[in-house]
């Protein structure tokens, strides 16, 4: 099992690469679905810097998703080119 950070340009774009790679469209409860992967659209992250009296939000650039991948088998290549590493993730799984 790992864990992977993705970041795209835009949602479109994310969900462009997941259906290529081999997520399905999940109509039952929305979203997306892949058998071996858990997916957490993050999305778009904005974080603060400053302190209460003069706080400063930053938009961070691009799209961001965090993969799960459970079967190690898989072959992630074609995601390559969208992994990012992150100092501190703004979300991680539990």
């Amino acid at each position: 099992m790992k864990d992977i950070y993705l970041r795209f340009a835009s949602n479109g774009e994310a969900q462009q690469q997941l259906n290529a790679f081999g997520f399905k469209n999940n109509d039952d409860q929305g979203g997306l679905f892949h058998p071996d992967i858990c997916l957490d659209l993050v999305g778009v992250i904005t974080t603060s810097t400053g302190d209460a009296e003069s706080v400063e939000y930053v938009t961070e650039p691009g799209y961001h998703v965090n993969l799960r991948v459970i079967n190690d088998d898989i072959d992630l290549s074609n995601l390559n080119g969208f992994v990012v590493t992150p100092k501190t993730p703004a979300r991680v799984w539990a």
